[in-house]
Order: structure tokens, then C-alpha cells, then sequence
């Protein structure tokens, strides 16, 4: 990305138009590189956190993350992955799930207060319908919390029919970046057009769909252009910024890990862009348990109005949900209250 100066009146023009709602790539782009100073960057995190207040407002809910339902069947794994890694205990981290397995996880999370549920796979090219209908059949036999499913585009126009009249949603297709020659580098195995055609689906089903957009794969001007890139599915509700950083054993292990400040300025950006969007930075789970840390900085950046607080691996449980009540207490939030319980118990079968 080039150095470009942004004087302190040029700062104030571009901020006083993307509260008001115009924000293309030239004012989003002034606006990121002017707030790389400290003082501008807090100007930036007020108007993106009061733009939330007055639209979403200050309540918080909880959600769990359920890893991994379907198996990831790219060839070869994206090199960031920890599916590419040579540390056989690094690789497992992303071992498929059995059905049991996910229904016990759905379960404990539910008993955590949870108030929606995520179902995360691997993308498999040749289709994973049966096994995601099944999961969400079973699931729906559990808990009519609100339900979403990230497998990527490993479902048939039939099956994304399906789980829009389950009102299964967000629908989650990541682009991860619009720019194609660093998604080929850094996806070699997977494919651009066909997230986006899967996207497009999505949006002529009548669904309601989510994204990922990587801090790490390109520049930060591909970044940013992959955050206002939403705007070409209007159905969008969810978008989500992630920060690559290095897996031991990955292609990428030395690669220089994308840096969190770079993260929030651009989540802010997206906030002013996208007002009554749920925004917030991914949670990687067990490859950065730190990211933890950054719940308190994205909630004063205008993030809301959902945060990941049970993550749900083969080999372990991550229940972040004591400490972001903490943090979301400090930073005036509140949590909204329990849910429901589930619905009986859980067949083991």
C-alpha cells in the first residue's frame, strides 16, 4: 500500500461523510491511512462505536462456534491452514467432528448461555449436503436457537433451498480477499469464482449470508476492498474480519502475522459502511487463544452485536464466556439473558 499523507482536514471530511453513511473505497482508504496516528485512530473508534450505539445499540449476545462439521476436502489445504501443517498435533486441531460429538458441543454450549450456534466445516468441491442436512435436522431436534452453517460452496442449490426454508442464516461463503492473485497464493487449492458464484446463489435463494474478510492476504487496500466488496449481496448480515497469524508446521509458519491495530481500523471502517451489520473480528479458537484480548478493543471500535464465546474442537473446549462478560461489563455492555434450554436430551447415537 503506497504512504500516502492524510492532513488533519482531509481526516475530518472523509469522517463526517462515512457517519453519514458515503463511504467508497477512496474515503475508506483516506480514512484508514489517516488514523494510523493514535489520536485520529480514536476519532475513527468513537464514530464507528457511536454509529453501533444509536443502530444496534449496547446489549450483547453470546454465540458458539461448532468445529469442524463437514471434512475439508481442498487440494492442497490453504497455506495458512492448520490442515497444512507436518505437526500431526497442529493438523488434528481441525479434526472432523462425529455427529455425537457436535450434538454434546451444542449441548455444553447451550448450558453456557449461548444464544445462537454456528456450524463450521471444511469445503468439500464435491458437495457435503446429506451430512449438513442431517446435522441440521438433528440439531433442530436439540435447539431452535437461531442456527448458521460456514461449509463454504459444498452445497447444491437444492440443500441452500433447504436451509433457507430451516431459516438457517447466516448462510457463511468467506472471501478472505477479492484480490485473485493472493488468493490463489495463498488458497491453491480452493476457488475464488466459485465462493462468489456461491454467493450469488445464496442471495437469489433468499437467504441471509455471512463473510470473512483476512487481515494478511494481500494488502490492507485489498482489505478494505474485500470489506465494501459485501455490498454486491445485499443480504449480507454478518461480516467478520479475521487476522492471519503463523501455524507452526503451515507454508506460511514465517510469514509475517497480520497486525491487530490494522484489524480494528478497518473494522471500524466497515461499521460506518454498514451500519446494521453484526461486525466483529473471527475468533481462531486454539491457533491464537490471545485474540481473546482484542474483545474489549473491537467492542470501543464499533463491533457488535454478537461475539463467539464457546468454540467447539474435536480434542477441546474454548468457553471464553466468564471472561467476555467481564470484558463487555467494563466496556458498559450488557449480556442479553439465558435462552431456552435445549430440548430434552441428546440422542448419543
Amino acid at each position: 500500500m503506497a504512504r500516502t499523507f492524510v492532513d488533519d482536514r482531509t481526516f475530518g471530511d472523509a469522517l463526517g461523510q462515512a457517519v453519514a453513511g458515503e463511504v467508497d473505497l477512496e474515503s475508506a482508504l483516506t480514512l484508514f491511512r489517516g488514523s494510523s496516528r493514535p489520536e485520529r485512530a480514536a476519532r475513527l473508534f468513537g464514530a464507528a462505536a457511536g454509529v453501533r450505539d444509536r443502530v444496534l445499540g449496547r446489549t450483547l449476545e453470546l454465540s458458539a462456534h461448532i468445529h469442524m462439521v463437514t471434512r475439508c476436502e481442498l487440494s492442497a489445504s490453504c497455506k495458512y491452514c492448520s490442515l497444512s501443517s507436518t505437526i500431526p498435533s497442529v493438523s488434528d486441531e481441525r479434526s472432523p467432528l462425529a455427529l455425537r460429538e457436535a450434538l454434546q458441543g451444542i449441548r455444553y454450549a447451550l448450558r453456557r448461555g449461548v444464544r445462537s450456534i454456528v456450524l463450521v466445516g471444511g469445503t468439500d468441491p464435491d458437495g457435503s449436503d446429506e451430512q449438513v442436512r442431517t446435522l441440521v435436522e438433528r440439531v433442530r431436534e436439540v435447539t431452535d436457537l437461531p442456527l448458521g452453517i460456514d461449509v463454504g460452496p459444498s452445497l447444491s442449490a437444492a440443500t441452500v433451498r433447504w436451509l433457507v426454508r430451516e431459516k438457517v442464516r447466516p448462510i457463511y461463503c468467506s472471501m478472505e480477499t477479492i484480490n485473485e492473485k493472493a488468493f490463489a497464493d495463498a488458497k491453491p487449492g480452493d476457488d475464488l469464482w466459485a465462493r462468489l458464484a456461491f454467493m450469488e446463489l445464496v442471495e437469489r435463494s433468499g437467504g441471509r449470508l455471512g463473510n470473512i474478510a483476512m487481515n494478511g492476504l494481500g494488502s490492507a487496500d485489498d482489505l478494505l476492498e474485500t470489506i465494501l466488496a459485501s455490498r454486491r449481496f445485499p443480504h449480507t448480515t454478518h461480516l467478520h474480519i479475521s487476522t492471519f497469524h503463523p501455524v507452526p508446521g503451515t507454508p506460511w509458519e514465517r510469514r509475517r502475522e497480520g497486525a491487530l491495530p490494522v484489524s480494528l481500523r478497518a473494522l471500524a471502517i466497515a461499521r460506518l459502511a454498514f451500519p446494521n451489520l453484526e461486525l466483529g473480528l473471527a475468533e481462531v479458537g486454539v491457533e491464537n487463544p490471545g485474540d481473546l484480548a482484542s474483545v474489549h478493543s473491537q467492542l470501543l471500535a464499533g463491533a457488535g452485536n454478537t461475539l463467539a464465546a464457546v468454540l467447539v474442537y474435536k480434542r477441546m473446549r474454548v468457553d471464553n464466556v466468564d471472561r467476555i462478560r467481564e470484558q463487555a461489563a467494563a466496556a458498559g455492555f450488557d449480556i442479553s439473558a439465558a435462552p431456552a434450554p435445549a430440548r430434552g436430551a441428546i440422542d448419543p447415537r
